[in-house]
């Protein structure tokens, strides 16, 4: 089954398309984390918000916030994803890209899951943090 391949393109006057299942699922799964509660019309519980967590201190390694987030946006991901099984996630603040000139701006998000009969992949998700920029930051 082929899917809308992100972000848009087109080619040969057609919109790409993939039917590569982990290319699907890790579209799905950033749709999932990247989508705030209330935010879809109709699907009120779709979403785990991850930008909630952009102006929380997450500088601890065993960040009660960041625990708190990852309980409730595995059950997110499960409930709204279909087959995919969500393993583990965790975050770390080593990017390869670095936003507002810092990599002290930027957090990965890595999701760790599983397809049927598959090995366990990892999708990185990249969120910019707005704890660490201030009006005197460079833009």
């Amino acid at each position: 089954m082929a899917s809308i391949k992100i972000p848009f393109n087109f080619d040969g006057g057609k919109l790409q398309t993939t039917s590569d299942p982990s290319t699907i699922a890790n579209q799905k799964i950033i749709d999932v984390l990247m989508t705030q509660k209330f935010e879809r019309v109709m699907r009120h519980n779709y979403g785990a918000g991850a930008q909630t967590l952009l102006f929380d201190n997450l500088e601890e390694s065993d960040s009660l916030v960041f625990s708190d987030f990852k309980v409730d946006a595995i059950q997110d991901i499960n409930e709204n994803v279909s087959r995919v099984q969500v393993v583990d996630m965790y975050m770390s603040n080593t990017v390869t890209s670095r936003v507002f000139g810092s990599d002290e701006t930027t957090y990965n998000i890595n999701v760790v899951y599983r397809l049927p009969l598959g090995s366990p992949q990892v999708v990185r998700v990249n969120v910019a943090s707005e704890y660490t920029v201030n009006e005197d930051t460079p833009i």
